[in-house]
């Protein structure tokens, strides 16, 4: 039987204007109309009604009360939907996003989801489910939304959509719901944003590999020296898996006989101060090398130092590197000094010749470091070379076959700088080493070019093996230059 707004009034003992308020602000009511326009309601209204009052009794704001009243249908909740009220309140104070739905449509969510979907609680009721998934999600949406109604669990990470347009990732956990004879009934699914923790996984991982591809080894521990970190190149250095240091002390990589100057680094990096310098370590399989480091402090959001991070570098290249510079400087000066000496040489017949040639051949020996260096003349019309100087001194000439039976007869063949890695696999020639010295590892020679040709050869020597490189090769020949700018008209 239909009723006015009046006698609806009396009856449920809101007013008039409330329950048109209610109409107007929150499309509760749809009241027919009569034939002169009045409003015209139901007993199934005036359940509806007190249903809302019921819950406002029980603790339920007006607008969640009238939201889960318009999520029961055409029908007031029943009487025992207000004892599930506590149950009610743990979940709208929840810190995770509680979305129910049923029949494709929401049909709950706590004060969590609507803020995370920029909706007041009210508004998502009945909201279709899909409309906050974009078009090309659709096809996986509906794929799992069907996994669920075949009664699986599912737990996913997609995009949602806000009210405003903008998006957020979720990490949705959707659970089936069934009814008493175990059908499915709808879907209760707990909901967070994620989009500041992946962006913050995304950054950790970022800087994890950055760090992970530094040629430079890095490595940090904690206040007490316990690793925490140790990038791949920290793992090259020293031999360690990073899994096999972490939680180790720091004292795994020092130098026994260094501990004592890592203690004081330590206590310096402690109270804030940088350090960088060199110090000795150790690697896994025990070998021995001078690092250089640089050591900084870490400190939290307080300030207070709390751990340390360390930059560490193998210090043998920077040396070789630095000692090659210096050998090549000491080559150029020497090279001009004898240079000069030979040029006068050629314009002042009184300079003595042999007197380059001998020092050209010492400086050769030092400047190389060699164990051996010797000039030899080629002899006209014989099949020897004959020796003209030598480093160190030797008593006796020594002379040594031409050709490939020789050392020098083979850099004579081939009329270029000729480099020894390793005499024991070099089968280009019989012999490397002057007659009456020990045998020779590595070896280099260069010819010495006369007006006519080749006119002597300028060698070194050595008991290690690979002594002698690409910058050595020109190294001796140009001091071989020099010894045949001196010996211009002077020969026999």
């Amino acid at each position: 039987m239909a009723m006015r707004v009046g006698e609806l009034a009396r009856r449920t003992g809101v007013g008039v204007s409330t329950l048109r308020a209610w109409e107007s602000r929150y499309q509760f009511l749809e009241p027919a109309r009569s034939a002169s326009g009045q409003r015209l309601y139901t007993e199934s209204d005036l359940e509806r009604v007190e249903a809302v009052l019921r819950l406002v009794g029980e603790g339920l704001t007006l607008a969640s009360s009238i939201a889960r009243v318009t999520s029961a249908g055409t029908g007031a909740l029943p009487e025992g939907e207000a004892e599930n009220l506590l149950y009610g309140q743990i979940l709208a104070s929840a810190d995770q996003g509680i979305w129910v739905t049923k029949n494709g449509r929401t049909r709950y969510v706590n004060r969590r989801m609507a803020a995370m979907m920029g909706y007041s609680t009210h508004e998502l009721v009945n909201l279709p489910v899909f409309s906050f998934f974009s078009d090309d999600l659709m096809p996986a949406v509906k794929k799992q939304t069907a996994l669920v109604r075949a009664g699986n669990p599912v737990r996913v990470t997609v995009e949602l959509r806000r009210a405003d347009g903008s998006t957020f990732l979720a990490a949705i956990n959707a659970t089936p719901m069934h009814d008493p004879a175990g059908r499915y009934e709808g879907t209760v699914a707990v909901v967070d944003d994620v989009t500041a923790r992946t962006e913050t996984e995304f950054r950790a991982s970022l800087r994890t590999t950055l760090l992970d591809t530094a040629s430079e080894a890095l490595m940090a521990t904690t206040a007490d020296g316990r690793v925490v970190y140790a990038n791949g190149a920290a793992e090259r250095l020293f031999g360690w898996r990073t899994a096999d240091v972490l939680g180790q002390s720091g004292e795994l990589f020092i130098r026994p006989q260094s501990t004592q100057r890592a203690d004081d680094i330590r206590a310096a990096v402690m109270k804030g101060q940088r350090y960088s310098g060199r110090i000795d370590l150790v690697r896994r399989d025990g070998s021995e090398f001078v690092a250089f480091v640089i050591v900084d402090p870490v400190r939290d959001e307080k300030g207070c130092v709390v751990g340390m991070v360390a930059a560490v570098r193998d210090n043998a290249e920077r040396t070789r590197l630095d000692r090659e510079r210096r050998s090549r400087r000491l080559q150029s000066e020497t090279l001009a000094l004898l240079g000069a000496s030979a040029l006068r040489r050629t314009t002042d017949p009184c300079e003595g010749a042999m007197e380059v040639v001998r020092e050209a051949v010492e400086a050769t020996r030092r400047l190389l470091r060699a164990d051996h260096a010797s000039m030899l003349d080629v002899v006209s019309g014989s099949d020897a070379l004959e020796m003209r100087a030598a480093s160190p001194l030797v008593a006796e000439p020594f002379v040594v076959p031409s050709g490939s039976r020789s050392f020098a007869g083979y850099v004579v063949l081939a009329r270029k700088v000729v480099v020894v890695d390793n005499t024991e696999h070099d089968h280009r020639f019989d012999s490397c080493a002057a007659p009456g010295e020990p045998p020779a590892c590595s070896a280099i020679g260069a010819p010495i070019f006369g007006p006519d040709g080749i006119s002597g050869v300028l060698l070194a020597e050595s008991s290690k093996p690979d002594s002698f490189g690409h910058d050595d090769a020109h190294f001796i020949q140009a001091m071989a230059n020099v010894i045949g700018a001196a010996l211009l008209g002077v020969r026999a």
